[in-house]
């Protein structure tokens, strides 16, 4: 797999942008939000490209705006799929019970194949209990059974 900074260059130039078209489209979003944050100079996106630096959010949202592409594959470029969201949430167990939407944007979610005897959709539970062996995956079923 090509490391992020080569995959946003070889997007860039199948496109058919200049580094130049960059710092221009970055400059719009930049002035439509009046945050330069946004802004992509050509030196940066260059650093970006061949020397692995990190952009921000702002300058990876303006890219992937520029690219037409959706913010959520180039955040996996760079090692942050969105789509582990699901099973990441059951590392942490806050200490209350509490409504989430952690899971409403994910693309894709493991279903369990059983249930948990024990679940009770009338009560509050640890959604990592109810799918038994697939853990946290299951909230878009409970999401299902409420509907």
């Amino acid at each position: 797999m090509l490391p992020a900074g080569k995959s946003l260059r070889t997007l860039r130039e199948k496109l058919g942008l200049t580094m130049r078209d960059i710092e221009l489209s970055s400059a719009r979003m930049a002035e439509k939000y009046r945050n330069e944050e946004f802004s992509i100079p050509p030196s940066r996106l260059s650093d970006i490209e061949t020397k692995g630096v990190l952009p921000s959010i702002f300058r990876l949202y303006t890219l992937a705006v520029i690219y037409r592409r959706d913010l959520r594959e180039l955040l996996a470029w760079y090692g942050v799929d969105l789509n582990n969201m699901a099973a990441d949430l059951g590392m942490i167990a806050p200490p209350r019970s509490h409504v989430s939407e952690a899971l409403s944007a994910l693309s894709s979610v493991q279903v369990p194949i059983r249930m948990d005897p024990g679940f009770d959709e009338h009560r509050t539970t640890n959604l990592g209990r109810i799918g038994g062996a697939m853990g946290v995956g299951a909230a878009l079923l409970s999401r299902s059974i409420r509907a």
